[in-house]
């Protein structure tokens, strides 16, 4: 199971949009693709400059807590029926 799902929100915590908050559009791997973050301008030939959208490491950003507004980190914890569930760390609330 992995800590950082699609829709989570998310902050920046390292590189050039440090203390962007924005939410999980896509996980590959290791790479994180954020929603209106680390949009670049692409030369496409016949279709002029297009938007483009880069992927960030899954280790620069952190699970952000709306109603705190903070940032957290997030451990796994199997319940008494064999369920994994993602618990915030601050909180120590379920994720989902």
């Amino acid at each position: 199971m992995k800590k950082i799902k699609k829709a989570d929100p998310v902050i920046v915590i390292a590189g050039k949009h440090k203390g962007s908050i924005s939410t999980v559009e896509k996980v590959v791997d290791d790479f994180i693709y954020l929603k209106d973050v680390n949009v670049v301008k692409k030369a496409k030939k016949g279709e002029g400059f297009v938007k483009k959208t880069l992927p960030l490491h899954i280790s620069n950003v952190a699970y952000y807590l709306a109603d705190q507004k903070s940032p957290t980190k997030i451990w796994i914890e199997l319940t008494s029926k064999g369920k994994k569930v993602r618990i915030a760390k601050k909180t120590g609330k379920s994720i989902d």
